[in-house]
């Protein structure tokens, strides 16, 4: 979960854009390493630079610059809330400074704004991570989870500049994925069922638009719709546990996420909102129930 990012549409979009944040470098005292560090640590890192970003009530702690490339970004959530990673591509040549203006403008998010992916949430006090391509450039990094009073991250402030520098082919080899994930216009479409345990999984965008996907673990008696319900005001008790995926990536391109599921009944929900009429792709159908055993 992330953004309801049908939140995202009505509290960002409405009132200021889709989609400035403080530079510091990383924070000593990390978090020991989870389930998730330790898929991370096998076939990601190796084969793609790791950068740590430390997400806190209501900012990011990362470097302010990383290499063109693979680049897996591994996601530590010091809470107490839940935060995610949503990485944009500033095209055109534009800047955080753009950014800026274009949130406080307000209106349509601006064509040179591409998504570029990034974790979604763990847990508070967890970890996860997704690999993706970076191209040299400018870059944002957000939060759009809403608070308990229905406002995104985004507009607590959480949003933060990266740079992201070349040559364009620098990187390692892709990961080596177990599992490939297809998500579509309003699907998700996996290789193979998911079974507990570690995997890499390869998310594919062949949609025409936007897409991401939330992996969540049912608590018993919930169904998806719980959960889609409670990520848009996360208030009390979550119906589900989360575990990680990737956040919106633009069509065509691809990431990698690392994960370490327990067996258990599972939720694939995207948030992203639909270019025709606005409504979560959710409630096109995007929501697909899963057991993984």
């Amino acid at each position: 979960m992330h953004v309801s990012r049908a939140t995202r549409a009505a509290a960002v979009l409405a009132s200021a854009l889709l989609a400035a944040g403080c530079m510091r470098g990383d924070r000593d005292g990390a978090p020991a390493d989870s389930a998730a560090d330790a898929a991370t640590a096998g076939s990601a890192a190796d084969s793609a630079r790791v950068v740590t970003v430390t997400a806190s009530d209501f900012a990011f702690d990362a470097p302010a610059e990383v290499p063109a490339g693979l680049v897996t970004f591994r996601l530590v959530n010091r809470g107490p809330s839940l935060h995610h990673v949503q990485l944009f591509r500033l095209e055109e040549g534009k800047t955080a400074a753009d950014f800026a203006a274009a949130l406080e403008a307000g209106g349509p998010p601006p064509k040179w704004l591409v998504a570029a992916g990034g974790p979604n949430p763990p847990e508070a006090g967890d970890t996860t991570s997704a690999t993706v391509p970076l191209a040299p450039g400018n870059y944002m990094m957000v939060c759009f989870v809403p608070s308990a009073d229905g406002v995104p991250h985004l507009m607590k402030g959480m949003s933060r500049p990266l740079t992201v520098t070349g040559p364009a082919t620098a990187g390692g080899a892709e990961p080596a994925a177990d599992v490939v994930m297809t998500l579509k216009d309003y699907d998700f479409a996996l290789s193979k069922p998911l079974t507990a345990g570690k995997h890499t999984i390869r998310i594919d965008n062949a949609g025409p638009q936007e897409h991401e996907v939330a992996i969540v673990r049912l608590k018993p008696g919930k169904e998806p719709e719980d959960f889609a319900k409670w990520a848009n005001r996360p208030d009390g008790e979550s119906p589900a546990t989360l575990h990680g995926g990737v956040s919106g990536i633009a069509p065509n391109t691809r990431a990698f996420v690392h994960v370490d599921l327990p067996a258990g009944d599972y939720a694939l929900i995207c948030f992203v909102p639909d270019h025709k009429d606005g409504k979560a792709h959710l409630a096109h159908g995007m929501m697909k129930r899963i057991t993984v055993s």
